[in-house]
């Protein structure tokens, strides 16, 4: 076994211990899970700033998390930090990091947004529109315009996606310009000029991307 597989097989069995999935770890550390799936596997390891988030997180020196199993001189270029000296607000910032992710293990920044984000997707969201849709129909004679709203089901749930994995491309934007070219047109006869909203829809994606990779 290599020294990548068993301090994976270690980060498994520790998550495992802490009751924690690989997507509620990803959350505290503001990582990927598929970084996290890819630690347990051997397949990359993380680098010094994570291994001390992972040791605060499960309560445990450094020193045995990686014992028997890898040092920092083993982790893949890749994944080193630069080794350059950090100014003041670096060190700062990478402080609060580790004392955001030690304490969102007892149950705050994190573990409140997961909450919030549970009881949102829970919500039933299409009954919702389905009743906002019969009031329109039936209270105003908006029938005609009204069927628009089922269009902002995927929307919401997109939304929900975007904050749950911290990026802006899963957002269904398209489906979004979609709904609001229809209701603009359907409602006050705006099909001219308003279709130059679709222009909008590769713009939006070359931000979004942009973003999320910095």
């Amino acid at each position: 076994m290599t020294n990548g597989e068993m301090l994976g097989k270690k980060l498994y069995e520790y998550r495992k211990k802490a009751g924690l999935s690989q997507e509620e770890l990803s959350e505290k550390l503001g990582v990927s899970r598929q970084a996290i799936s890819k630690w347990e596997c051997g397949e990359s390891l993380p680098d010094t700033d994570n291994l001390i988030s992972i040791s605060k997180l499960y309560g445990v020196s450094l020193d045995e998390l990686v014992e028997n199993a890898t040092t920092v001189e083993n982790l893949p270029m890749e994944e080193k930090t630069s080794g350059q000296v950090l100014d003041e607000d670096e060190l700062e910032e990478q402080e609060e990091r580790e004392e955001e992710a030690y304490f969102s293990y007892d149950g705050t920044p994190a573990d409140t947004k997961r909450k919030i984000l549970r009881v949102l997707h829970a919500l039933p969201y299409p009954v919702i529109v389905t009743i906002a849709f019969l009031v329109w129909g039936f209270a105003f004679d908006g029938w005609a315009v009204a069927w628009t709203l089922f269009v902002t089901i995927p929307v919401y749930y997109s939304i929900l996606n975007c904050i749950r994995v911290k990026k802006f491309a899963p957002f269904a934007y398209p489906v979004l310009v979609a709904a609001v070219y229809l209701f603009l047109g359907m409602q006050w006869d705006l099909w001219h000029p308003w279709w130059i909203l679709f222009i909008t829809i590769p713009v939006y994606y070359a931000i979004a991307e942009a973003i999320d990779r910095k």
